[in-house]
């Protein structure tokens, strides 16, 4: 009986610090950016200039314009919440929308990569980083919000929803490999139901709840043999959406870092297709 008191006099109090720090310091669960640059535009034949985009006295935003000369369609690339943007799907989904015909701007949320500002965001922090790239979009590079397609890989998804419902015009969203909500992910990793998640969770990023007020197209797209990220996810998500421009795209043998890739061509025509049915549809061109 001794040993058992005992026992409980550690574990309480080691769970409950557990529970604090998941409390306290939830940024650096959700959040894991590194500073490290792993290949440029340039390594993938794609010319880019450096950009510098102001959120204050103290801190800029790192960016890549990614220009392309044969139309005005442009991507707001959104990434995920690891590494920074020069790992996104080792740029492969840029050069994807650059075939197309499509400008790319890539940034790096703050505390990402060159970004400035503390090394872990909030999740408020990082909706305010995604409308100021907007911003140099459409008022430095004056581009019309419905030539403007906004992708979110992962958690991108869920910053670029949260945008869009900032920002109705925009021509499209393409969100791939992301999930429902933040609640349902914690459900998905079962570790954390050791924890009482309902009253630790801080962060919603609640997709689900988005797509059902947005009427713009969107396109969800989701690797088949994603373990982090489930893809019933992506199909809830396109159920849930009451846009009449919407389809939904499973890439057979995908997980979450390589849809792209595995898609293949196939992959790059249903982005076509889809994109021909926007307000960009215009300006695309034979791939």
């Amino acid at each position: 009986m001794q040993l058992l008191w005992l026992g409980l006099a550690v574990v309480i109090p080691l769970y409950g610090f557990i529970c604090f720090a998941l409390w306290k310091w939830q940024n650096r669960v959700v959040f894991l950016p590194t500073q490290e640059t792993y290949s440029t535009p340039q390594a993938m034949g794609m010319p880019y200039e450096e950009v510098w985009l102001t959120l204050n006295d103290q801190e800029k935003l790192h960016a890549w314009w990614i220009p392309q000369t044969l139309g005005k369609g442009t991507v707001l690339f959104l990434h995920g919440n690891g590494l920074n943007m020069s790992a996104s799907l080792n740029l492969v989904q840029a050069v994807v929308f650059y075939r197309l015909g499509l400008s790319v701007l890539m940034v790096d949320y703050r505390g990402y990569g060159k970004s400035q500002g503390k090394q872990f965001p909030t999740e408020q922090q990082v909706y305010m980083d995604a409308q100021r790239a907007l911003e140099y979009l459409t008022q430095d590079r004056q581009i019309s919000p419905q030539d403007i397609l906004v992708y979110g890989h992962s958690l991108g998804g869920a910053i670029a929803l949260h945008l869009a419902t900032h920002n109705p015009d925009l021509a499209a969203l393409l969100i791939q490999s992301s999930f429902t909500r933040m609640r349902d992910m914690a459900d998905h990793d079962k570790i954390y139901k050791l924890f009482p998640i309902d009253w630790l969770l801080r962060y919603e990023f609640d997709s689900l709840s988005r797509v059902k007020t947005l009427n713009l197209p969107m396109f969800f797209i989701h690797g088949e043999a994603d373990q982090r990220v489930p893809s019933y996810m992506s199909q809830q998500l396109y159920e849930a959406a009451i846009t009449p421009i919407k389809d939904l795209y499973f890439v057979p043998g995908a997980d979450h870092d390589h849809v792209p890739e595995c898609g293949g061509e196939t992959y790059i025509q249903r982005v076509k297709a889809f994109i021909s049915h926007t307000s960009l549809g215009r300006l695309i061109v034979d791939s």
